[in-house]
């Protein structure tokens, strides 16, 4: 099973973000600015598509389900 945090120690302001997928011997980090999450969707499917990444559908649901909530807690912070 894998396991998703968000870190935000080494980031600068609120408008990066950072995730970490940690899936067994795996370890996935993923950042991103406000505004870059379609690229970062994108990606998320490439690497679920690729046959040779221990990447799959479930992880790349995982993080864009944390998407949506980083994305949430952003808009209620700026509101």
């Amino acid at each position: 099973m894998a396991d998703l945090k968000a870190d935000s120690s080494a980031l600068q302001d609120q408008s990066q973000h950072q995730l970490k997928l940690m899936k067994g011997d795996h370890c996935w980090q993923f950042r991103w600015n406000d505004g870059d999450e379609q690229g970062l969707v994108s990606m998320l499917s490439g690497l679920a598509a690729d046959q040779c990444v221990e990447f799959d559908w479930f992880d790349a649901a995982m993080v864009r389900h944390h998407l949506a909530i980083c994305r949430n807690e952003t808009a209620e912070h700026d509101s």
